[in-house]
C-alpha cells in the first residue's frame, strides 16, 4: 500500500472521529429547544432517511422490503441503538460535551469485560486499561454538583450499552449488509424513542425547527456521513492506525465543548480524561501490536 493510500486514509478516520466528537456539542445545545427524547427520536428519523441514498449508492439494494431471520435479530440491535442513545442523551443534560466524550470513550475497556462473562480470555492489557480507567474516573468525578455525577452515572450506563451493541453487531457484521443493518437500527431506534416521547414529553414543530441545525448535524453527518467514511478509511487502514485515530473523537468533543459551548475542563479533570483515553488504548494494546484486519467500531454512538 502506498504512503499516499496511508495518508488518506488517516485523514478520512480522523474527520469521522471529528464530526463524531464534534456531535457532542449538538446532542447538548439541541436540548435548548427540545427534551433529550424528542431529540433523539427526531436524530434517527433523520439518520434513517439519511443512509437510504447512501445505501443506494453502494449496494444498489434490490429486495428492500423482505423482512428475513436476520433482519429480525438486527431490530434487537435497534432495541439496543435506542437504550444507549437515550441514556447518552439524558446524561448530557447533567455533565459537559467534553467529560461525556471521554466517558463514552470507556466503552472500549467494557467491550472485553462483558466478553469475559460470555466465556472469552482477556488478556493482560486489557486488565491494565481498566485500571487506568478507573484512575481517570476517580480523578474526573472530583466536582462537587450532584448533578454532575448524574450525567456521569448516565453516560456509563450508556458505555455498558454501546459494548453490548458493538459485541453483538460483530455477531451479525457477516450476516447482514452494514447500511440495511444500519437501516432497520435507525428506524428500530425511532419507533422506540417516537413512542416514549409521546407518552412522556410535550413538544412542538416551533421547537424541533428550532433545533434543526443541531438535528441535521446527528442525524445526516454524525449517522449517515461518518459511517460511510469510516467504512471508506477502514478498508485501507491498519488497526492500530484506525483504533488510535477513532479514539481522538473524544479529544474533539472535549475541544468542541471548549470552542463552542464555552466549558472548560480543570486540570484535575483533564488528567482524568487523559487517564481513561489512555486506558482504552492500552486495553487494545495487543490489537495495536499485530497486523490483524480493521478494528470494529461501534456504529451509530454519537
Amino acid at each position: 500500500m502506498s504512503n499516499k493510500a496511508d495518508f488518506r486514509a488517516d485523514l478520512i478516520l480522523l474527520l469521522t472521529a471529528a464530526i463524531w466528537g464534534l456531535a457532542f456539542v449538538f446532542q447538548s445545545s439541541g436540548m435548548d429547544h427540545i427534551g433529550p427524547i424528542t431529540f433523539v427520536f427526531c436524530r434517527f428519523v433523520i439518520a434513517a432517511v439519511a443512509i437510504v441514498p447512501i445505501w443506494y449508492l453502494m449496494e444498489k439494494p434490490k429486495q428492500v422490503l423482505v423482512v428475513t431471520g436476520v433482519d429480525k435479530k438486527a431490530m434487537l440491535l435497534g432495541v439496543v441503538m435506542a437504550a444507549g442513545m437515550l441514556l447518552q442523551q439524558a446524561g448530557l443534560l447533567y455533565t459537559t460535551v467534553g467529560r461525556a466524550g471521554f466517558l463514552t470513550g470507556v466503552y472500549i475497556i467494557f467491550v472485553p469485560l462483558i466478553g469475559l462473562l460470555l466465556g472469552n480470555r482477556t488478556e493482560w492489557p486489557t486488565w491494565l486499561g481498566i485500571v487506568l480507567s478507573i484512575i481517570g474516573l476517580y480523578f474526573l468525578a472530583q466536582i462537587e454538583s450532584p448533578n454532575f455525577l448524574l450525567g456521569d452515572g448516565l453516560i456509563l450506563i450508556s458505555a455498558v450499552v454501546w459494548a453490548l451493541h458493538v459485541i453483538y453487531t460483530g455477531r451479525r457484521a457477516n450476516e447482514i449488509s452494514v447500511y440495511r443493518l444500519m437501516f432497520i437500527q435507525f428506524t428500530v431506534a425511532a419507533l422506540i424513542s417516537g413512542l416514549i416521547m409521546l407518552l412522556v414529553e410535550t413538544w412542538n414543530w416551533q421547537s424541533v425547527l428550532d433545533a434543526g441545525v443541531a438535528l441535521l448535524y446527528v442525524g445526516v453527518l454524525s449517522s449517515g456521513v461518518a459511517f460511510s467514511l469510516q467504512v471508506v478509511g477502514m478498508r485501507t487502514a491498519p488497526a492500530s492506525h484506525a483504533a488510535i485515530i477513532l479514539s481522538f473523537e473524544a479529544v474533539f468533543a472535549a475541544i468542541g465543548g471548549w470552542w463552542l459551548l464555552n466549558e472548560y475542563l480543570t486540570l484535575t479533570e483533564m488528567i482524568g480524561c487523559a487517564l481513561i483515553l489512555f486506558g482504552g488504548l492500552v486495553s487494545q494494546l495487543k490489537v495495536f501490536l499485530k497486523k490483524s484486519s480493521p478494528i470494529e467500531h461501534p456504529q451509530g454512538v454519537n
